[in-house]
């Protein structure tokens, strides 16, 4: 009787120890329903501004197992997306989805073929428009749990026109005629537009290459107002000052005024005039000579304070850029860096960084370390980049004065201890 127990007992544990060899992890599932809900008032007219948002919300699909999602979300002036573009989230990992409004509306004109004003021209009176909104999910890079929601349809959308053109001023004087200076004589003064560079739209910097008769006189407006309002020149009073270049170039202060920049001894020909409304100066050149504009880019780390990189935050980066002003795409800066922030109770010793080229928001930088962390790196040496948001780590950095380099065309940074 013994040896039936003690074999029906092994019969019992070889089939509970089977049982316990099967495989009952979890298992990822494809999901089959995903919704985007229709906004509260969709029928309403969203009218797309720089500083809006909008947000909708969506279910969550079912994977069968805790797991983190990711969303992303589409726009498309059709209902078949046969030409869409994506919107780049807030939160990619929130069911909640929200977007620039001004990030649609740059997308919704690229798709209408709009890219300057005169592209712009039939929309000009025409703004509201149907717009297509989709969602889709995907978790942990699975391609097969990727799914797309429906479609929410926005019947009237009002769009602007959002792109940053080029800036300019105008030159007036005898080389152009003195035509009068107001809107009637806009098409005339086309052809004396002094403009922002492409890299440096909003920097209130303008520069052209005139040709000039012998002995020119002129100043410049920022609008076509009349002879009275928005003009800058030598002095306040109606009344030229005579100037002279030196060597081929002359560099000099500009005021709110009507006086105008004489040049007697100027023979006339090709003459490079740059106009900073900011420093307020005037630099006048002989010949056609390249005008380089002054680019920036932006270290952000612990060194300032991990200051979210944005236009609200210009201030702080104000004190953090890199710049380049000959053209070559190589940024430079040397920073004394007194703080990094706390260890704890202690002073943080290590600089960590990474460089946005604009200030637009967290997300991957544009220079970023190739390891997607924290990349230790040696005084003097250059290092790759990649766009992300790995670290760059300098070590012992406090109280130190660091010169920082980054080459745009090769990717590459360096930083260097210095005196």
């Amino acid at each position: 009787m013994k040896k039936i127990a003690s074999f029906f007992a092994t019969i019992a544990a070889v089939a509970a120890l089977s049982a316990c060899s099967q495989d009952d992890s979890p298992v990822l599932l494809k999901p089959t329903e995903f919704k985007l809900n229709t906004p509260p008032f969709a029928e309403q007219l969203y009218q797309l501004t720089d500083d809006g948002q909008i947000t909708f919300t969506c279910s969550q699909p079912d994977y069968g197992l805790g797991v983190e999602t990711t969303y992303s979300l589409d726009i498309s002036l059709t209902e078949d997306f046969a030409d869409f573009r994506s919107m780049s989230l807030v939160d990619p990992l929130s069911a909640t989805l929200t977007f620039s409004a001004a990030s649609a509306d740059l997308a919704i004109l690229e798709m209408l073929g709009v890219s300057d004003e005169e592209t712009w021209a039939p929309y000009a009176d025409n703004r509201v428009m149907p717009l297509y909104v989709r969602a889709t999910a995907q978790t942990a890079q699975v391609e097969y749990s990727k799914i797309t929601s429906n479609v929410v349809k926005l019947p009237n959308v009002e769009i602007y026109f959002a792109i940053k053109m080029p800036g300019y001023i105008y030159l007036v004087g005898n080389p152009e005629g003195w035509v009068g200076p107001d809107e009637a004589n806009a098409e005339h003064y086309k052809d004396w537009r002094l403009f922002e560079n492409e890299a440096a739209i909003g920097s209130n910097v303008y520069s052209a290459v005139f040709t000039m008769p012998a002995q020119p006189i002129f100043r410049f407006y920022t609008a076509l107002t009349g002879w009275d309002a928005d003009s800058y020149g030598s002095q306040v009073d109606d009344n030229p000052i005579d100037v002279a270049l030196v060597d081929g170039s002359l560099e000099t202060g500009l005021v709110k005024g009507k006086g105008s920049f004489s040049f007697p001894d100027f023979e006339g020909g090709e003459m490079t005039v740059t106009v900073d409304m900011n420093a307020m100066t005037v630099k006048f050149e002989a010949g056609a000579v390249e005008v380089h504009p002054t680019t920036y880019i932006y270290m952000v780390g612990n060194q300032a304070g991990w200051a979210e990189p944005s236009a609200d935050n210009q201030t702080v980066y104000d004190n953090w850029r890199l710049t380049c002003s000959d053209g070559t795409g190589v940024y430079k800066a040397t920073f004394a860096i007194d703080d990094l922030g706390m260890d704890g109770a202690n002073p943080q010793q290590n600089l960590y960084c990474r460089f946005y080229k604009q200030l637009s928001g967290w997300g991957a930088a544009q220079w970023a370390s190739t390891t997607d962390a924290d990349f230790e790196v040696n005084s003097g040496v250059e290092y790759d980049t990649k766009s992300g948001e790995g670290c760059f780590m300098l070590k012992d950095a406090l109280d130190k004065n660091v010169s920082v380099e980054v080459d745009s065309n090769t990717n590459k940074v360096k930083f260097t201890f210095v005196d």
